[in-house]
């Protein structure tokens, strides 16, 4: 048995996530509504239930191409998600239930195909290795905020070079996009999807409030690195960042991320999920502060019409990592 749930019927989305003790903010209507602006489409939630147990799988349903108006393909948003799994008893029977009637499922609205962004940290990739192809990416990092100790406290004074200040979400997103533009420029393998517009970040403060942080490390009264942070339940996500050229000579990311996760133990979070990074300087810095097992960033590709696939969508496994790994 099976129901679908749109963004629309926010309360019903909501009552689900509670149901399933989903805490993280990239499966609520608030943070689709801002996903939507990166990919235009119809947000659901899909609730499948049996006796073995429940599944919670919120994606957006696209249009592939205007020439076929009724041909579609599903994704989760920027970010981290694929369906949650509340296990009764046999979880290779939810998984064959589940993966049966959503197929089912696709064919009857010509969804054609699905592109799933797997969350590291819920480790859901590994319920679906043999029902879909799954394409791993590379290690995500994560701090236990509850063994936190700052690799800074043992300096007598703060560092006086950087000074990391918690920022205005509003007041100072002019200022991080700056810096955002700026490291999208100089990244040369990024795909032109991850050139964020300001509408995005718009969405992203007006729909989700206080459950969206900024933070930002000063050099000389100047920002050279910014960050955005997701929070909500008992984990932080790292988001987006924005960096001026030069950052690893003064350690501003190192400086910036942990005083971040200070301040999320400061305010009883208990994970600050640093994702990975394309960027080497801040790569470094998140497996340095990182002190909880890496996690692997999985996309898993499943083609429901083959070919309706390659005539509308047609990508290959590089195209595919390239448009969905995240930044």
């Amino acid at each position: 048995m099976y129901k679908l749930v749109s963004i629309q019927e926010h309360i019903q989305w909501q009552e689900i996530l509670d149901a399933l003790n989903i805490q993280d903010i990239y499966y609520t209507t608030q943070y689709f509504l801002s996903a939507l602006k990166l990919d235009p489409g119809e947000a659901y939630l899909f609730y499948f239930q049996c006796d073995d147990g429940e599944v919670a799988y919120p994606f957006i349903k696209r249009k592939v191409d205007e020439a076929k108006p009724q041909c579609f393909d599903i994704a989760t948003p920027f970010g981290y998600g694929g369906p949650v799994l509340n296990i009764r008893s046999d979880s290779a029977s939810l998984i064959e239930n589940f993966r049966k009637e959503f197929s089912d499922f696709c064919k009857k609205e010509q969804i054609i195909a699905e592109f799933i962004r797997f969350h590291p940290s819920q480790k859901n990739a590994e319920f679906f290795k043999g029902h879909m192809q799954l394409l791993p990416l590379y290690k995500t990092y994560s701090i236990d905020l509850k063994k936190w100790k700052s690799p800074f406290v043992k300096e007598k004074e703060p560092s006086t070079e950087v000074d990391v200040r918690k920022l205005g979400t509003v007041r100072h997103m002019f200022e991080f996009l700056v810096l955002y533009y700026s490291n999208a420029r100089r990244r040369e393998e990024a795909d032109s999807y991850y050139f964020f517009t300001n509408d995005y970040f718009e969405a992203l403060v007006s729909t989700l409030g206080p459950n969206l942080h900024l933070f930002g490390a000063y050099r000389e009264d100047k920002l050279v690195s910014a960050c955005y942070v997701l929070a909500m339940g008992k984990t932080m996500h790292f988001h987006l960042e924005g960096n001026l050229p030069g950052g690893k000579e003064h350690q501003a990311g190192h400086e910036l991320l942990a005083k971040v996760a200070e301040w999320g133990l400061d305010n009883y979070y208990e994970e600050f999920h640093l994702g990975g990074s394309l960027d080497s300087e801040l790569g470094d810095a998140k497996r340095a502060l990182a002190n909880m097992p890496e996690f692997t960033f999985f996309i898993g590709k499943c083609i429901h019409e083959q070919q309706l696939y390659d005539r509308f969508i047609s990508l290959d496994d590089e195209d595919i990592i390239r448009r969905y790994r995240n930044i």
